[in-house]
């Protein structure tokens, strides 16, 4: 694999324990990591900051598809990674940027390196 330049990366996960081993696998990739577990809170750093990927937890129903319209509003062409049990379909996430769960911490560090387009 090809180096990748740093990213700016918004981790939205709920649980902290999982939280934190996310973050230090992407901090020890050499991104920028910021973290919360609530979802008007991730609204409110990407309205602030300019993020390359969100990482998200679990992305639930209805709910979820609004987060990623949400989030992809405030910042059109944002990558968003999805952590999920299941084979939710959400519009805007592509296949190769959904991870399953439990998370194998490799498929985290490729999904974030691939940055760019889905």
């Amino acid at each position: 694999m090809a180096p990748t330049l740093p990213a700016t990366i918004l981790v939205l996960e709920e649980n902290a324990a999982v939280e934190e081993l996310i973050d230090q696998a992407l901090r020890e990739s050499g991104h920028r990591v910021l973290a919360t577990t609530n979802a008007l809170e991730a609204l409110e750093v990407v309205r602030r900051i300019r993020i390359d990927v969100v990482v998200v937890g679990v992305l639930l129903g209805e709910r979820g598809q609004t987060l990623v319209d949400e989030l992809r509003s405030i910042q059109p062409g944002l990558r968003i990674v999805s952590i999920s049990g299941s084979e939710d379909e959400f519009r805007g996430i592509d296949r190769s940027a959904r991870l399953s769960s439990p998370l194998s911490l490799d498929d985290l560090r490729e999904a974030a390196a691939d940055g760019g387009e889905l």
